[in-house]
């Protein structure tokens, strides 16, 4: 999943605005098929806003499940090792390594996070790889980038957090040159999966899913877009080197539990995670939808 550490309000900026006989009725869709499902989650009792898939503090001893996860964004952004040479790139939170992957490839990413810990993380790992030049960090949310048609190709899953989906979209796409990436879950993911099921049994209440790609797909059409589609089947990027891990890591994700709550996590996880080469992590794979918006695409222009 994305990186979002700050709970998203929603963002401000050109929009596409649905109109025309039927504008109030498919604003009502939209309402319903996003609006609601999302603003519902978020007010699920004790949800914290999204973790890293891959944990900051993971990726100092194993690289390795965040550079695997990097890499499958990278293949689906862009197949072409050339493709990305000297274009920018704005990415929404994001991946924790994606940028330094795109900055090999030539390309001049720009990252935007509310998280100071995030940022601070990039810095360094911008000054470690020495691609300074190359990779800008910009704290703030996404309202701190203020050039329309700024940047080549924008990665922005992580803004659409937030149940007001057409201005957040029209934000996005007016900082679009060419293609809009959105990676978005098609079913719940092994980790969302586990976690959800342990919701009542820890904190007595259910956990309630936020809309899905089919969702999401249905919401852009609402709103005159025709996106690409491409469906890729992934795992669970997040490993663990001790089930005492898992359970520090699944706790946080709950929003904090006491001790009779871990020991439910601990009972659960162990027949929940299998143990790999590099550590433990969650049994299962999940579908990921690939939706790409294309600038100025929108029906009717």
């Amino acid at each position: 999943m994305p990186i979002e550490l700050d709970r998203a309000g929603p963002c401000t900026g050109p929009a596409p605005t649905v109109s025309g006989m039927n504008g109030s009725s498919a604003q009502n869709e939209i309402v319903s098929a996003w609006g609601d499902p999302m603003r519902r989650h978020l007010e699920t009792p004790h949800l914290l806003p999204l973790r890293p898939g891959t944990a900051l503090e993971d990726i100092a001893r194993n690289a390795g499940p965040a550079m695997e996860e990097a890499r499958g964004y990278l293949a689906e952004i862009c197949p072409d090792e050339e493709g990305l040479a000297d274009r920018t790139v704005l990415i929404v939170e994001g991946t924790p390594l994606l940028p330094f992957l795109m900055a090999r490839r030539g390309a001049l990413p720009t990252v935007v996070t509310r998280s100071s810990r995030y940022a601070a993380f990039l810095g360094a790992c911008a000054r470690q790889k020495r691609v300074e030049e190359s990779v800008t960090v910009l704290k703030g949310a996404l309202g701190v980038i203020s050039l329309s048609g700024q940047f080549d190709h924008v990665v922005g899953s992580a803004a659409l957090y937030n149940p007001e989906l057409e201005p957040t979209l029209g934000a996005l796409l007016g900082l679009t040159g060419e293609t809009l990436h959105l990676f978005w879950p098609e079913s719940p993911p092994p980790q969302i999966r586990f976690l959800a099921a342990q919701w009542p049994g820890v904190h007595g209440s259910p956990y309630v899913d936020p809309p899905y790609a089919s969702d999401l797909i249905g919401a852009l059409r609402l709103l005159g877009h025709e996106p690409s589609v491409a469906s890729a089947e992934v795992s669970e990027p997040v490993i663990y080197p001790t089930i005492g891990d898992a359970v520090v890591d699944c706790a946080a994700r709950m929003g904090g539990i006491d001790s009779r709550g871990e020991n439910h996590l601990r009972r659960a996880l162990r027949t929940a995670l299998t143990m790999g080469n590099e550590g433990l992590r969650f049994r299962g794979t999940y579908r990921r939808a690939h939706i790409v918006i294309r600038a100025g695409a929108a029906r009717g222009e």
